[in-house]
């Protein structure tokens, strides 16, 4: 017999805890539908169902910078339904300084190349895995069957596996779609008019020239300070971008082997199916 799989402590712990199925949420790198995914999110906890999400790198750093990790830990979020998984994450970006200042359950991956985290989470008793929102590079190995990171690998074993599996795609029909943008800096500021004290996450650079600049890395999402210098920092700007005919090609292949939904609306009937 082949020698099994397991889960790090933390996410056996918090699996074991629940009195039912958990979710398996992955998220990429996307911010489209940020603030319609963020209310299903609080929907979904106050039905009490657990959710254990997963990260790939840049899916944390985009959830970061419009402000998930922020507005969950300061909001009145059940937390012993959920759990944070982060793939290959650096602690300085401030998501766990974050969590860990509001108690919240969370796990670092160190690095795998058999993934075996992933395997054995999509063998787990789950309800189902999400992948919302599900980028265009995450779609498109998924469809070509390649299994290079935490989250397609999730995926795709779940499949394997029979898990039901739904995905929110970023980029579904070939068309121009509106998205909005996080937190920027919308035009340069000096330190006669933007204090960098506001932001207590490093934000906020001085330079030895006496002007501010923007570090997005280090940006939470927190607002304050597009709330105290609107003039020169701003959140969610609208933006058209085009959606290629080949990751829609992509989304139509996976529509065959799972669910695919149109809006975050779809999710949460999904779930309780």
């Amino acid at each position: 017999m082949g020698k099994k799989l397991s889960l790090i402590p933390q996410i056996s712990s918090f699996l074991s805890d629940q009195t039912s199925p958990s979710i398996i949420w992955c998220y990429t790198g996307a911010g489209h539908y940020f603030e319609e995914i963020f209310d299903l999110l609080i929907r979904v906890n106050k039905k009490s169902i657990p959710i254990c999400f997963v990260f790939s790198k840049a899916g944390a750093l985009v959830a970061n910078r419009y402000g998930l990790f922020w507005r969950i830990t300061h909001s009145d979020y059940r937390k012993r339904y959920i759990h944070f998984i982060f793939e290959d994450i650096v602690v300085e970006y401030n998501i766990p300084n974050i969590l860990e200042a509001a108690n919240f359950s969370y796990s670092i991956l160190s690095k795998d190349p058999t993934f075996s985290v992933a395997i054995a989470l999509a063998n787990t008793e789950i309800n189902c895995i999400i992948a919302c929102p599900l980028t265009a590079n995450t779609a498109s190995k998924l469809a070509l069957g390649v299994t290079d990171s935490i989250i397609s690998n999730l995926l795709s074993t779940g499949l394997k596996s029979g898990k039901k599996i739904g995905v929110l795609p970023t980029d579904a029909i070939p068309q121009r779609i509106q998205t909005r943008l996080p937190i920027r800096q919308i035009k340069p500021a000096s330190t006669t008019h933007v204090k960098n004290s506001i932001c207590k996450f490093n934000a906020l650079l001085e330079t030895s020239t006496n002007t501010i600049e923007f570090q997005p890395q280090f940006c939470v999402g927190c607002k304050k300070c597009v709330e105290k210098y609107p003039d020169f920092f701003s959140y969610g700007d609208e933006i058209e971008v085009k959606i290629r005919e080949v990751d829609s090609r992509n989304i139509q292949t996976l529509g065959s082997e799972l669910t695919v939904f149109n809006s975050p609306d779809e999710i949460l009937p999904f779930i309780l199916q």
